[in-house]
């Protein structure tokens, strides 16, 4: 990997956090951690299976249980309604703050209302959706534009222009959409030079693959089946996933047989064809697309290593920990929150797996295994 291939930080994103001074109040919930009386910390994230939310939650738990906390983490399975059950269930166990990460702008309004409502100061982590402030993990435009580069860096050899489909995620997260727009404003500089042609995915609307959340990963593995079927029209040669679900879906459609293709056998054997073919029809191999994609779950390390993927945008979560601890502690005080840098992206390609991945213990060898 060249040392371009790993940026050391795509923008300083501030670290703001938006809580609801109050006073806390003692709890009978059911926690794990310390049992010496600093209070307990409710923690909602999106969903357990995605291993950046999987990493932060195992992190901020160990933290604020290092810092004399009880902790009541959970996961919403990507549903808003269900994180949005979480917190309000969190309130009225008496917690005394509550981290979110939203997953929707609705769900972070009514979170707030209700813990104005019940004095209970609320962090809100990872995307400042309305507007009134968010301890920020990384900002989706730096994501969006580490990606889109990495798949022109991918391409640069390529004799013609490339044709690119581009995937975002659902279409009610502001996230996937601020990451499209960041993504097409480098790839349109590159198609008005005739590198590539977008033929897919050019707008915010038709690269949303999702109405939710929790449908994101199967609705990307449905869409890319689609989009790099054979064609007479067009030939996809290159795939920008934008998000950790996004990719796992690509990387499904492109490392699994395709349902749709799999039929039982005929009850009736098919007639021996009484001469031999005059010719070969077998179509050549389809080249597979280059595919960049984000995040570091199992199968999108996998896939890296393979060689199925060429690079993946790529941030450490549980860098995270500390500067959401400290939110919460300032919350609990009523002091404003203390200035930190959020985890910035790396573009992480093949030879760069078991530095990134492995030696850092975010995932290890038997997760890989096929």
């Amino acid at each position: 990997m060249t040392p371009r291939s790993i940026p050391r930080a795509l923008g300083a994103v501030a670290l703001v956090a938006a809580f609801v001074l109050s006073g806390c109040s003692a709890t009978t919930a059911r926690t794990t951690g310390t049992n010496d009386g600093e209070g307990v910390i409710g923690v909602s994230l999106p969903a357990v299976d995605d291993r950046s939310w999987e990493r932060l939650g195992d992190a901020l738990g160990e933290e604020l249980r290092a810092r004399g906390y009880r902790v009541d983490l959970q996961y919403a399975a990507g549903d808003g309604r269900t994180q949005f059950a979480q917190a309000q269930n969190m309130l009225t166990k008496g917690e005394d703050a509550i981290v979110l990460v939203p997953l929707s702008t609705d769900t972070l309004a009514r979170a707030r209302t209700a813990a104005v409502d019940a004095g209970v100061p609320l962090i809100a982590a990872g995307r400042d959706l309305d507007g009134a402030g968010a301890v920020e993990a990384v900002d989706p435009a730096a994501l969006g534009r580490a990606q889109a580069q990495a798949l022109l860096d991918a391409i640069a050899d390529a004799p013609e222009p490339t044709d690119v489909a581009v995937f975002a995620g659902s279409r009610d997260d502001p996230d996937a959409t601020t990451r499209h727009a960041a993504a097409l404003e480098v790839l349109e500089s590159a198609e008005a030079s005739g590198a590539v042609r977008i033929v897919a995915g050019a707008d915010a609307q038709s690269a949303a693959v999702a109405d939710a959340p929790a449908e994101v990963e199967s609705a990307s593995e449905e869409r890319a089946r689609t989009v790099l079927a054979p064609s007479d029209d067009t030939t996809v040669g290159a795939v920008l996933a934008l998000g950790d679900a996004v990719t796992r879906g690509v990387v499904a459609a492109l490392t699994t047989p395709d349902p749709r293709e799999t039929a039982s056998p005929s009850p009736t054997a098919s007639p021996e064809p009484t001469e031999p073919a005059e010719r070969d029809i077998t179509p050549a191999p389809r080249v597979p697309p280059v595919v960049v994609g984000s995040g570091g779950d199992a199968p999108t390390v996998r896939a890296l290593r393979d060689g199925v993927v060429s690079a993946t945008v790529f941030v450490d979560t549980r860098e995270w920990a500390v500067p959401l601890a400290d939110a919460v502690e300032e919350a609990l005080a009523g002091d404003p929150p203390p200035d930190s840098v959020a985890p910035q992206p790396l573009t992480v390609e093949r030879n760069a797996v078991e530095a990134v991945f492995l030696d850092s213990a975010w995932v290890r060898v038997e997760d890989l295994a096929d």
